[in-house]
């Protein structure tokens, strides 16, 4: 049992005192990120409400041992005539820090169903069933940089596991701007635009004691007419136990196991994500 500093015997220095918390800090703060915009790197060129809100939701979530999100999306598709055609998709999220997590991911198009365990991702193409298995390291922040550098693959809305969204978040952004309050689905929010190289993206933030991301539109500038991605998330679940049964795969009896990169080499699976472009 860890004693108070009344129960400190008087024997005990003041130095080694100070070494016994600054242990506590190392240990528990490398976990957590720390709320306050010294711990993060600031980009210059963001207009300091957008950081401190983005931090905010950054360090909220971060904190969180575990929770589930779902999402409806929207997404455009360019024809050679220049037409776009929007298509809907649905999302489903299950994380477990520091190892775990699944993204089930279906579109008019088709999906996927990718499943995180420890170190091994599994990951299902739907409808056709092809699967596939892969090792990854064993904590969620480095499997999904993995799965980009080496499979050039990052699931929709991935941003929203990592331990410091900011950074990710961030990492190209050229310029950031705040536009005031907006609702979205009835619940009041903070509306965040920000300016990349190759794409556009806005986020709405919940205003109030749970700074969660509420909708996020991507604009893909460096394809043709610009089309867009957008996501409504909803269904946010926090604090309540999530088993481990939710990241053991599932996969149908007729099936064919093929290589990793067949399936995340689909360009329909390119979209939904900003660090696609980073």
């Amino acid at each position: 049992m860890i004693r108070t500093a009344r129960h400190v015997p008087k024997k005990t220095s003041i130095i080694s005192l100070s070494i016994f918390i600054t242990a506590l800090f190392t240990i528990y703060g490398s976990f957590f990120p720390q709320n306050n915009a010294s711990a993060q790197d600031v980009n210059p060129n963001i207009d300091p409400k957008a950081a401190r809100i983005l931090q905010d939701m950054s360090y909220y979530m971060g904190s969180q041992y575990e929770y589930t999100f779902k999402a409806e999306m929207m997404f455009d598709d360019v024809l050679e005539s220049k037409q776009k055609i929007q298509y809907n998709a649905e999302e489903t999220v299950y994380l477990k820090k520091p190892d775990k997590f699944y993204v089930g991911y279906v579109t008019d198009l088709g999906g996927y169903k990718l499943w995180y365990n420890a170190g091994q991702a599994t990951l299902l193409e739907v409808p056709l069933n092809d699967f596939s298995i892969a090792t990854l390291p064993a904590s969620v922040d480095q499997a999904l940089n993995k799965l980009k550098e080496e499979y050039q693959f990052t699931p929709a809305l991935s941003e929203f596991l990592f331990i410091d969204t900011y950074k990710v978040m961030t990492a190209d952004v050229i310029s950031g701007a705040y536009f005031g309050l907006s609702k979205v689905m009835g619940t009041n929010c903070h509306h965040l635009v920000f300016v990349e190289k190759d794409i556009d993206w806005q986020i709405w933030i919940e205003d109030g004691k749970r700074p969660i991301p509420r909708k996020l539109v991507i604009t893909y500038k460096n394809v043709a007419e610009s089309p867009q991605f957008i996501a409504l998330m909803k269904d946010w679940i926090f604090g309540k136990p999530i088993t481990n049964f939710a990241f053991k795969p599932e996969i149908p009896n007729v099936n064919s196991r093929v290589e990793f990169n067949q399936i995340t080499g689909n360009q329909k699976f390119k979209i939904g994500s900003i660090r696609a472009f980073q």
